[in-house]
């Protein structure tokens, strides 16, 4: 959505269902079928689907309506789903699909990339906590996540999305705010516990920018590691997820 004054993109700050005022001219059955939808919760032909969005530069919101906003659970439940198919590298593709979808439509949809989201993540209490609960408590997720910090101790992982021919370990590592952490002095490309959350999903997000941006190989046998690792542990967030806010 761009600005119609200066033609800037706008933010976006808002996204609701609200409930059409009546006219004042309305009839006595338009006014019952309208005080039903209210005390019911189902507002039905009455609902409005509001999209906002501002302008810092201008100062200026603008907000798009419709009959009703977009329902992305379908399409989340069908990529999980579809995330059993197929080779590893397949099952995490579609796997990440389901996540990132998840997470921008669902709980930080105002934020305007892919790693300002993963930032916020990061910082969610409500979904860390669960899942290091989940980590604890189950066997076969707590000795996934302890091969990945064996291995990343051995050989931290690189980012090759921005050179495939000169991998560097990314800036994100230990970082939980939308800018890196450059005064840190704890180790960088790895998982340092299993009670660190912020790394594991950074942990995720490098495998996804490996893969997608081809610098990740089916027949090597680490990248079919860190891709299968990142597969089974982000499956077990996202079927959380699916379960609770869904």
């Amino acid at each position: 959505m761009k600005c119609n004054k200066c033609q800037r993109l706008m933010h976006k700050v808002d996204r609701r269902n609200e409930m059409a005022e009546l006219d004042e001219d309305a009839t006595d059955g338009q006014m019952a079928d309208h005080l039903a939808a209210e005390y019911s919760e189902d507002h039905g032909a009455w609902n409005l689907g509001i999209v906002e969005y501002f302008c810092h530069k201008c100062n200026l919101y603008t907000q798009v309506v419709n009959d009703e906003l977009p329902d992305y659970c379908p399409l989340i439940q069908a990529w999980h789903e579809k995330a059993v198919e197929g080779d590893t590298f397949s099952r995490f593709v579609f796997q990440y699909l389901a996540f990132i979808a998840h997470i921008k439509n669902h709980l930080f949809f105002d934020a305007p990339s892919d790693r300002v989201a993963i930032q916020r993540l990061k910082r969610e209490d409500r979904i860390g906590h669960a899942y290091l609960e989940a980590v604890a408590g189950n066997g076969d997720l707590h000795q996934i996540w302890s091969e990945v910090i064996i291995d990343l101790e051995r050989r931290p992982l690189h980012n090759s999305s921005t050179d495939p021919d000169h991998p560097e370990i990314d800036k994100w590592w230990n970082s939980l705010e939308n800018d890196p952490n450059r005064n840190s002095d704890l180790p960088t490309g790895r998982v340092l516990s299993l009670e660190d959350w912020p790394n594991m999903v950074e942990y995720w997000y490098s495998v996804r920018n490996n893969l997608f941006h081809g610098g990740k190989n089916p027949n090597i046998g680490r990248d079919a590691f860190l891709v299968e690792h990142a597969f089974l542990t982000l499956r077990v967030l996202v079927e959380n997820e699916l379960l609770h806010s869904l």
